[in-house]
């Protein structure tokens, strides 16, 4: 801005100089111009007072004669001693005017000569010669002539083509009247076909008088002035162009009096403050804008400052009806003084920059910082900060609670209906934990389906408070997706303290570890946190991520357990998972499948399942067409609608029939609220797929399950079969299961046989399929494979 004011302050000084020297020529001129011919005809001395005229006004004259279409032109150039006279013909002049100002030059002139226009008085851009101080005499000027082609005086004939003002301007007659062509002379001119630099064309200001004629009346003399205005029109140009900046600028910018009182402002300013320029000017700016004594020092010692503040509480520019819940607007002001020439006073301008979108902006970026932009709840930077500043408040009488909450099944949400969705349901979730936590209370997202949950419990011990129950309850109630009703669970770890030293670090920490430790024990609940579980959930942690590279890499292997007929013949085999971990050896399946379910593990683990299910009963088939491989298919499997083509597909990818798959499901699918798993399981069987329910009797409902269910198969759960050979009760209800399955065309698996008294009173009850230690353990695919190649070979040979 301080730029802006130096080319201002420049830029009226020199017009003003300019100004004051047209002015005192012009008023010379105004009353010399008609005595200019008498003085030509004067002696030396009067020549010398014409000449010190021309000087002074920075002008020259011409004085132009009809009858020999020549002028003569008076100038005093820069640096010259004397007047400098030179002649020339009006088609070169004509020649050297602007292409864009020719035709008006001529209209006009013509107009002059006819007494049309009382005096010529025209602006136009004009070329000056290469060489201006270069002269030319008056023999060359009329020898010239003959070699143009124009011959510029008064029309013999002019039609009037409408009814002219009184005091017509030459704008106006030029307009009114049009010249009729000529017949005796062409009515136009070779024009200059070189296009020179722009620079090079020159503003000139004519003017003149006609001072005599012949006894007819027509003009047969015209003399006049002409000026080089260029610089002027630029100052002036220059003028406009600040002018414009000024009133078109967005900022507000206001021009105040060395009092501070408002002279000019912008629509900038109107619009900033709402007001009209009746309702400002003359005012202080102090009753707009909030200016800080500071800020009035520095600007009295350097003549320009910039700062920030605030409009005044007023901000409809009456003070009177301020109140004190107005919020000022922020402005960036930046200010400068400057002096006119001719002042003995300065002025200051101000530009005013509403900072308010900025000011937003920015704290939209802090927010973005210290926020999830998902949820919009704080994030974990936000998190550690706002709960050490809640630690401090923490004592034996207020004690702080910290809970960390993890969704159960997130994981397959995602998997199954995608992220937009899957982000869906965590920001409902949010929302859910940020109604439920008391307003003094902290609700923070840790990330991905995780929060963190800090509040002043109102009872003790903290699992009687009722918060926790609270978040649990609201987080199981389902809720909408794609048209599905999802319903989820949390496992819940909290820690509670009084010390209000122990840093949030450390809290989060153990409210993870409590966490883990719901987890452990089937998830969906609440662990308060205590001492020494730290070491056992360090290293379920490290071992779940074992896992999950584990799955990843395809490193979990698969046993496969044979199943037997009556006669012991292999007809087929239940694909087993099994893992050994690299730091901690062999891990049972009732520990790793677990975790695989409760860490979000289920859609990677189950793409494993299928995938080498498929590859191995395609190796099966090939040994014994009539045999099968079971696969075990978990809960949230059967509420995907897309599984049947998945599994179509990886029997398509491995080119195995899908009656090559049985697949085994638990009564657990029948229990999930919402959910439609008969429809699903249909789609299965007409695609190919055998359907077995496994370990029946250990369910619910489970007689109701085998009328209703879409099923092939029944295992008959192991409890049922260890009992069976020696408990009375247990007898009958195994006969009466296995009776059943037969009267509805299902076949029986009976699992779990050890012992020779089990197979035989099984079969005695003619159940087909037996599966157990008597007959086989689990075991790696080769080696059953190669069980199953042997029975084929004896088979062939008998």
């Amino acid at each position: 801005m301080t730029d802006l004011t130096k080319d201002i302050q420049r830029l009226q000084r020199k017009a003003e100089r300019e100004r004051t020297a047209r002015k005192a020529a012009e008023q010379l001129l105004n009353v010399k111009s008609l005595e200019l011919y008498d003085a030509l005809e004067l002696g030396k001395k009067d020549r010398n007072k014409l000449e010190l005229a021309i000087w002074a006004g920075n002008e020259s004259i011409w004085d132009w004669n009809a009858d020999e279409q020549i002028y003569e032109l008076m100038s005093y150039p820069s640096g010259a001693s004397e007047v400098v006279r030179t002649w020339g013909n009006t088609a070169q002049v004509v020649k050297r005017i602007h292409p864009d100002d020719r035709q008006e030059f001529i209209t006009n002139w013509q107009l002059f000569l006819s007494d049309m226009l009382d005096s010529f008085d025209l602006l136009l851009r004009y070329r000056l010669p290469r060489d201006p101080n270069r002269t030319q005499s008056k023999e060359d000027a009329l020898a010239q002539r003959e070699n143009h082609e124009l011959q510029l005086t008064a029309p013999r004939q002019l039609t009037r083509t409408d009814d002219l003002p009184t005091n017509h301007s030459p704008t106006e007659a030029s307009r009114a009247y049009s010249p009729q062509p000529d017949t005796t002379q062409p009515d136009t001119v070779q024009p200059d076909t070189a296009q020179p630099d722009p620079q090079q064309w020159r503003w000139l200001h004519w003017r003149g008088r006609i001072v005599e004629r012949d006894k007819q009346g027509t003009p047969t003399r015209a003399v006049g002035t002409v000026k080089d205005i260029t610089n002027y029109r630029r100052t002036q140009e220059s003028y406009r162009l600040m002018a414009r900046a000024f009133a078109s600028s967005r900022d507000a910018m206001v021009i105040t009096d060395q009092h501070g009182h408002i002279q000019e402002a912008n629509q900038g300013f109107q619009d900033l403050f709402k007001l009209t320029p009746a309702r400002y000017h003359g005012r202080s700016l102090d009753e707009f804008v909030d200016m800080v004594d500071v800020a009035k020092r520095t600007l009295n010692e350097h003549g320009s400052i910039s700062f920030e503040t605030s409009s005044t509480q007023a901000s409809n520019g009456n003070p009177n009806t301020a109140s004190e819940t107005d919020v000022g607007i922020p402005l960036e002001v930046s200010l400068n003084h400057f002096q006119p020439d001719d002042a003995s006073h300065f002025y200051s301008i101000i530009t005013l920059r509403d900072l308010s979108e900025r000011n937003k902006a920015q704290q939209a970026l802090e927010h973005m910082a210290s926020h999830d932009g998902l949820t919009n709840l704080p994030n974990r930077g936000t998190l550690h900060e706002q709960l050490e500043r809640m630690l401090g408040s923490a004592s034996e009488k207020r004690p702080l609670a910290v809970m960390f909450v993890d969704l159960d099944g997130f994981k397959a949400v995602n998997d199954e209906f995608g992220h937009i969705a899957a982000d869906l349901l965590l920001v409902s979730q949010a929302r859910r934990l940020k109604r439920i936590t008391p307003k003094d209370g902290l609700v923070a997202r840790w990330g991905g389906d995780e929060f963190v949950v800090a509040w002043w419990p109102e009872r003790r011990p903290i699992d009687a408070d009722p918060i926790p129950s609270a978040v649990l309850k609201t987080i199981r109630e389902p809720m909408g997706l794609h048209g599905a009703s999802i319903r989820l669970s949390a496992s819940i770890g909290i820690v509670e303290t009084t010390d209000a030293e122990v840093g949030a670090t450390q809290l989060i920490r153990e409210a993870d570890t409590a966490m883990y430790e719901a987890k452990a024990q089937g998830r969906n609940r609440i662990q308060v946190f205590c001492k020494g579980m730290g070491k056992a959930a360090l290293h379920r942690a490290s071992l779940v991520s074992e896992l999950a590279q584990a799955i990843e890499q395809d490193q979990i292997s698969f046993h496969v357990q044979p199943k037997f007929d009556q006669n012991q013949r292999i007809v087929g085999g239940e694909m087993l998972a099994r893992w050994t971990s690299q730091s901690s050896g062999f891990v049972s399946p009732a520990e790793f499948i677990p975790m695989i379910e409760q860490n979000g593990l289920n859609a990677a683990f189950a793409e494993a399942v299928m995938r080498n299910g498929c590859r191995y009963a395609r190796q099966i088939v090939a040994v014994d067409p009539a045999a099968h491989l079971a696969i075990n298919l978990s809960g949230w499997q059967l509420l995907d609608t897309s599984l049947p083509e998945k599994l179509k597909t990886h029997c398509s990818n491995e080119q195995v029939d899908c009656k090559a798959l049985e697949l085994e499901i638990t009564e657990s699918v029948f229990l999930q609220p919402d959910s439609d798993p008969v429809s699903i399981m249909n789609r299965l069987r007409k695609k190919g797929f055998r359907i077995a329910i496994d370990d029946f009797g250990t369910g619910y409902s489970s007689l109701s399950y085998l009328r209703d269910m879409p099923l092939d198969t029944v295992k008959i759960d192991r409890s049922f079969v260890i009992d069976a050979d020696a408990n009375e009760r247990a007898h009958k209800i195994l006969s009466a299961i296995i009776t059943m399955s037969h009267q509805l065309d299902m076949k029986v698996v009976a699992e779990g046989v050890e012992t020779d008294g089990q197979w035989q009173l099984l079969r005695d009850l003619d159940v087909e399929i037996y599966q157990g230690f008597l007959f086989g353990r689990p075991m790696p695919f080769d080696d059953f494979l190669q069980l199953l190649k042997q029975q084929s070979s004896l088979k062939s040979e008998v």
